[in-house]
């Protein structure tokens, strides 16, 4: 570290790896920090990777230093090198990849998101790093060297699975990864690996020990379980998406299914086998495989370790030459936990979003309005408002997600699932609010996103029954009506309230096209009418 810290290492080298390892090293751990700073330090690391970990960090070091970077400029070099090393990718040139696809996700730039996320997917592909365990296991007599080369592949793996199945998921689409073709066991280091200070971990090679509890996890630090966790979910995001592709095409086999089932060797779950039915679509909840995605993703959640459980034990604040002391990874471990749980909330929201007639019943048999909003805007023509928003969704989503951004006809068992978990993230949210926003990953502004639109939509619904009571249509009785202008009153604090949050992520995220989108929406006008409304006596 001293070397690190000396006329050895440019500035602006230093800076942008200790800011990348601060901010980034949890979400994405692809390295081992003791040899990477090694690496630094003798110049042996690509300049690629350096660039992309100090584009990824741009604002951070805005923030936190005042110096103003040109995070476009760095961008655009990176990515007219990256087509000059295609040919023989090295492994930091595929890290450069994982590293900057990350940042568009981010920048909630999707469609550039989903271009490079395919990219890294097809290089460890091309690599062979999917099928690293296929066929060889860790052996005792192995070298640290190679045991360190071929964790730092299923680390890298991990990461670029994850950001795959997350823009499958976006983009509605495959993965560039077959699940019949993932052969990588989880990675399997100790605590020590995190620590600067230790140039080789204290024992290897090792395995993940998924037995151990969370108490132990606790009073280690070990902060590999977090992305353990994370890839556990991976497979869950795999599933939503083939399930939901699978309804829409009408292959409810059980051989069609089971086609698409994980692979279970290396993920540990059971694959679903759906019956054969003939029975008319009313709910996607009459199939028992959706039923049970929504009950992993909710079991996968409550398992987590919970984040403000953590808030005695982190110190904020370490100087980077104590990073991966166990003190920082308690810090790191409990920002990963807070990111986990909010992970859940986007891919429930599509898979609910799906459950509704537009998407599961023929466009014929679709009812002209099924889609639209209860409540057309008053300040200009409802179509054009309707033409504005779907080009907006069309420059970053697929159909499936926009109709289900904007759709109204969503099944009432669904719906109430999407609103109880909308309120449950303000109250999470709430209750570790000392954990700065700037310490989210790029999840954290899409998670706010759906979650916006699902009090829009709330609102406008409930604005509709008490406008209709008024003029004597209603078929609610008064205690119904009182039940639904409190759930106005709620839903208009919660949207504020994640409003002003997507407006703090602009300081860390490019989050200015999400903002346009949600004004489209008139986000201002509904929460402000909700205001109205519930101040109103029935």
């Amino acid at each position: 570290m001293r070397r690190f810290y000396s006329d050895e290492v440019s500035e602006e080298t230093r800076e942008s790896v200790s800011f990348y390892f601060d901010y980034y090293y949890a979400i994405c751990p692809i390295f081992h920090p003791a040899t990477f700073i090694r690496r630094v330090v003798e110049g042996e690391v690509d300049q690629l990777l350096i660039d992309s970990m100090r584009a990824s960090v741009a604002r951070a070091i805005t923030k936190r230093t005042g110096k103003k970077v040109d995070v476009d400029q760095i961008i655009s070099c990176v990515q007219e090198r990256m087509l000059l090393g295609l040919d023989n990718p090295s492994m930091d040139y595929v890290r450069a990849v994982v590293v900057i696809a990350s940042l568009f996700g981010g920048e909630c730039k999707f469609i550039t998101y989903n271009s490079l996320s395919c990219l890294a997917g097809s290089l460890v592909s091309r690599l062979g790093w999917h099928t690293i365990d296929l066929d060889s296991s860790d052996s005792a007599d192995m070298s640290w060297e190679d045991w360190l080369t071929l964790e730092l592949k299923r680390r890298t793996f991990w990461v670029v699975y994850e950001n795959d199945s997350y823009q499958s998921m976006l983009s509605d689409r495959q993965m560039t990864v077959s699940e019949m073709r993932l052969f990588v066991s989880a990675p399997g280091s100790n605590h020590t690996w995190d620590d600067v200070s230790m140039p080789q971990v204290s024992q290897w090679p090792t395995r993940f020990d998924k037995t151990m509890s969370k108490e132990e996890i606790l009073r280690t630090g070990w902060l590999l379980h977090t992305f353990i966790e994370s890839c556990s979910f991976t497979a869950l995001i795999s599933r939503v998406n083939n399930i939901l592709w699978d309804i829409k095409i009408g292959l409810f086999s059980a051989s069609a299914f089971h086609c698409h089932a994980p692979n279970t060797k290396y993920l540990k779950l059971q694959p679903l086998m759906t019956p054969q039915t003939d029975e008319p679509i009313k709910s996607l909840f009459q199939y028992p495989e959706f039923a049970e995605v929504h009950r992993l993703v909710l079991e996968w959640r409550g398992n987590l370790i919970r984040a403000e459980d953590m808030k005695d034990i982190w110190q904020p604040g370490i100087h980077f030459s104590r990073f991966g002391c166990l003190e920082h990874r308690l810090f790191m471990m409990r920002i990963r936990y807070f990111c986990l749980y909010t992970y859940a909330v986007p891919i429930l929201h599509c898979l609910h979003f799906s459950n509704r007639p537009s998407y599961f019943k023929p466009r014929t048999a679709q009812s002209g309005d099924s889609k639209t909003s209860p409540e057309p805007a008053k300040s200009i023509d409802g179509a054009i408002e309707d033409k504005i928003i779907r080009e907006l969704l069309e420059s970053a989503f697929t159909d499936r997600l926009n109709d289900g951004l904007l759709a109204y006809d969503i099944v009432e068992d669904s719906w109430t699932i999407c609103v109880d978990i909308v309120h449950d993230l303000v109250e999470f949210l709430n209750r570790n609010s000392d954990i700065p926003l700037d310490r989210c990953d790029q999840t954290m502004p899409f998670c706010l996103l759906t979650s916006i639109t699902v009090m829009i939509r709330q609102i406008r619904m409930c604005r509709k029954k008490i406008i209709e009571s008024e003029g004597g249509n209603s078929v609610h009785s008064a205690s119904s009506l009182y039940l639904i202008q409190s759930e106005l009153l709620r839903s208009g604090s919660t949207l504020r309230f994640l409003w002003n949050r997507l407006q703090d992520l602009g300081v860390m995220w490019r989050v200015d096209g999400i903002e346009h989108l949600l004004r489209s929406m008139q986000i201002e006008e509904v929460a402000n009418a909700a205001d109205l409304f519930s101040s109103m006596a029935i």
